[in-house]
Order: C-alpha cells, then structure tokens, then sequence
C-alpha cells in the first residue's frame, strides 16, 4: 500500500512540477512587455523551487517508510532522480533560455549563469543525503530487530541423533 501511495505522490509531484516548467518557460514566448514577462517568468519558477524541495522531502521520508517497512530501496533512488531531474532542467534549461530572452530583449549584458554550477553542488549534496539517509534507516532497522542469531546457530549446530554415525555432520 505504501509503494501505490509513493507511486500516486511522485506522479503529481512530476505533474506539478511539470505544470511550472513549462509555464515558467511558456512567459518567456511572451508577446507582451519583455520586462512584464521576465517578471511572470521570476514569479513562477520562484514558486517551483520551494514545491520542489517541499515534494522531495514528502517523497523521500515515504521512501524512509518504505525502506524500513519492505526493505526496498527503489523509492528512495526514484526520488533522487526526481529531484536532480527537476534541478537539471532549471539549471540548464530555464535559466539558459532566461538569459538568452533578457539578451534578446537588452534588459541584461550578462553572458554567464552560475545556475549550473550551483546544480551541480545541489545535485552532489542531495545524492550524499540519500546515500548517507539509506544507511542510517538499514542500521537503525538492524538495531531494532536484530536477526535472532541465537536461533540461527542452534539450527547450524543442530545434530539429528536418529541419523546414521556417516549421516551426521562432524565437527570442523
């Protein structure tokens, strides 16, 4: 059940973030002001990035309740790709095609965006979150509930007293 919640939430995260996307980029075809559209553009992809840390958060503490209830490690993963997928597209996508409209328009001289190498960093640091947050959700399971190593080795060392002296298993 959790696997067919986290999937219906990764699908409108991907949807809503899709939806700023590409309205976000819909502003910068705009006929009207460039000015006027630069600022539509601004307000829109601003409010995308707080709906995508905001929605990789909610993904990635279900993918937590996955992990420890199932053991699957998938969900986490999938959310990191959501997430640096959605980073990648501002970055080098949104931000490039901004640029280039304020140039086209005289509204900036700048020819340089910093926006992919803060990606970059942001992709780096998220991949080290999960990686470090998949570890500590397995430990902290393995601390919980032990495997019963107690039952393990008596099943290992257990002797069948009705089978044959050849049959048993000897010593090493």
């Amino acid at each position: 059940m959790l696997i067919k919640i986290y999937i219906a939430l990764l699908t409108v995260s991907v949807a809503v973030m899709g939806f700023f996307t590409l309205y976000s980029w819909s502003w910068l075809g705009s006929i009207g002001s460039p000015a006027m559209a630069v600022a539509g553009y601004e307000y829109h992809a601003g409010l995308s990035w707080p709906v995508l840390w905001l929605s990789a958060s909610i993904l990635l503490i279900l993918a937590n309740s996955i992990l420890w209830v199932t053991g699957r490690l998938w969900p986490m993963w999938t959310t990191l790709i959501y997430f640096q997928l959605f980073v990648v597209i501002r970055a080098f996508w949104l931000d490039s095609s901004l640029l280039a409209f304020r140039n086209e328009a005289r509204l900036t001289d700048e020819t340089f965006t910093i926006a992919p190498i803060f990606a970059a960093a942001v992709i780096m640091t998220a991949a080290a979150i999960v990686y470090f947050d998949q570890f500590l959700i397995i430990r902290m399971k393995e601390k919980t509930f032990p495997p019963n190593e107690i039952e393990e080795i008596a099943a290992l060392e257990e002797v069948d007293d009705t089978a044959p002296d050849d049959k048993k298993p000897r010593p090493n």
